[in-house]
Order: C-alpha cells, then structure tokens, then sequence
C-alpha cells in the first residue's frame, strides 16, 4: 500500500497531474528488488546558465553509457530531455515574438501620429475664427500652442488609456487559458503602465505640435474674416 505524501498539481501544458512519484526503493520492492530504471530526473542550480546545462547533459550521457556499456555511436541507447535545451528555444522564441509585437506596437504609434494629427488640423480650420478672436483679445502664440498641444495630449493620453484598460481586461479573463502554454499570472506591470502613458503623452504632443503651430500663426484679421 502506498501512502500519499504530497499531491503535484499542474501549472503547465505536460499534465504532469497524470505521474505518479515514489520512492526508489519502495519500487524495487514492488518490482521484487530489481534494479531496471526506465527514468532518471536530475535537477540542477539555474546560476549554472545554460551553458552549463548543455555540459552536464554531455557529461552526464557518458557517465551512464560507460557505467551501461552503451556504445557511443548507439542513438537509441539513452535518451536525455534537457529542458534548459527547450527553456532557451522559448527564450529564443519569445524574443523574436516581442520584437515583431514592438514593430507592430512603433507601427501604430506611427498611424496614430497622423491619425491625432489630421483630426487636430480639422480641429484647428473648424475654430479659426474663435482662435483670432482669442488673439485679437491679448492671447499669445504661446498660449495658442499650449491649448492645442493640451487637447491633443488629452485625446491620445484618453485614447490610450481606454485601450490599455480592455487589454488588461482581455488578458485578466484569459489568464486561466494561458496556463495550459506555460503563461501564468500574465499582468502588465506597473513600470509598463506608466511607461506606456509617458510614451502617449510624448506622441500626443507631437501629433499637435504641427496643427498648434499653424494656429499660433494665424492672423487675428484674416481669421475674423473668415467663413
């Protein structure tokens, strides 16, 4: 009989739940005192790094294929499963997945620029006359650009914010999913988040800068007359 210790749940895609793990010598009692082992799992230190783990995986092989009398040249004699080995094709695969979401992410930052930037034009011709009214009262060109510039920051900062909101929301509700590709507790950190907000404010201000300057340049006169 067997008594249970501890219970493995799974936090990952290999359903490990399925496996059974007991002692070395409880089994060979089971086995009636055999020594046949079909599987050896070692674990080592992570500061090793993966070149390290790459080492000991070669060491290790020959280790038991002098103590098996396993030929070198015998493919099937051994098998080894070095997980750093998968750990780093995943690294290797999640960088090239952030650096194609990062041209994405430039990509419509860009088309936001122009986006902000057509609408504040548009918004600039609709209000001429209200800004040479403004200028005609004593308003400075500087004043002028920093009401644009204001209301582009806001429209992007609000835009982007809106959008950063469903997307945490999107990937709270799919955090459970995720789990079963090796994902657990996605989140965005906080440094991201407000990362991402210096970013809007940044482009926001250049998507106006253009369109705030042409309103600064208006003449009162010209602008009084127009229809």
């Amino acid at each position: 009989a067997y008594k249970v210790v501890g219970v493995f749940q799974d936090e990952g895609g290999d359903n490990e739940e399925r496996l059974i793990y007991t002692p070395y010598t409880t089994t060979q009692l089971i086995e009636k005192n055999t020594d046949k082992v079909d599987q050896i799992i070692v674990g080592f230190k992570p500061e090793i790094g993966y070149a390290g783990a790459m080492a000991f995986e070669k060491s290790l092989g020959t280790f038991i294929r002098e103590k098996k009398y396993i030929s070198p040249s015998d493919p099937n004699g051994i098998f080894i499963r070095n997980v750093a080995d998968q750990l780093k094709q995943n690294q290797q695969f999640a960088t090239v997945l952030q650096i194609i979401v990062s041209f994405f992410s430039i990509g419509t930052l860009i088309a936001g620029i122009i986006g902000i930037s057509n609408i504040m034009v548009f918004v600039v011709k609709e209000r001429t006359k209200e800004l040479g009214i403004r200028k005609a009262l004593g308003a400075t060109p500087r004043q002028v650009i920093n009401t644009i510039l204001f209301e582009s920051i806001f429209i992007t900062t609000l835009s982007g914010f809106i959008g950063m909101v469903v997307g945490i929301s999107i990937l709270t509700a799919l955090g459970e999913t995720l789990e079963d590709y090796f994902i657990k507790n996605p989140y965005v950190d906080t440094g991201v988040a407000i990362g991402a907000t210096i970013v809007l404010i940044i482009f926001g201000g250049i998507a106006g800068y253009i369109p705030a300057k042409k309103a600064a340049d208006i003449k009162p006169i010209i602008a009084l007359r127009d229809e």
